[in-house]
């Protein structure tokens, strides 16, 4: 049997796996970046990855997605036909392309940038109170769990 502590530790725990839901709904739905048509969670996170590294080949973006070269090859095509990004022939190995994203793209990435950004603002408004010690904690806490996370 849970003593009182016990339980409250595992309340937060529920709450915890409830954020996690919550926010991966969140970020999993379409969204229209503000180039008239929506993008998938894969699309936003692929252009992304491209715009952070401008000039990666598709076995490097592969490998930043940890995914197959197969399965962002088929995300590519699609950014590719919406106008998002372009492949070039790579000058020093002409076996492969360079990825880039266009000036559509450009939109889409500021305007995810703009999606995280509110997000951090939510979190910072939350905690505008907490004294220096509980955010301390609660940031600590946070990383411990992404740790734990990473070793499953």
């Amino acid at each position: 049997m849970m003593n009182n502590g016990e339980l409250a530790k595992e309340k937060i725990s529920n709450a915890l796996l409830d954020v996690f839901k919550t926010f991966s709904k969140l970020d999993r739905k379409n969204r229209d970046y503000g180039i008239g048509e929506p993008l998938f969670h894969s699309e936003i996170h692929t252009l992304n990855e491209i715009k952070e590294h401008e000039g990666i080949h598709i076995t490097a973006l592969a490998e930043c997605c940890g995914v197959t070269k197969g399965a962002v090859s088929q995300v590519l095509k699609k950014l590719e036909q919406k106008g998002l990004i372009a492949k070039e022939r790579d000058v020093r190995n002409q076996s492969r392309f360079i990825l880039k994203v266009t000036a559509k793209g450009e939109i889409a990435y500021a305007r995810h940038l703009e999606y995280q950004d509110r997000f951090k603002r939510t979190v910072v408004e939350l905690l505008r109170d907490a004294p220096h010690d509980k955010v301390a904690f609660a940031k600590n806490f946070l990383i411990r769990v992404e740790e734990r996370l990473n070793q499953w």
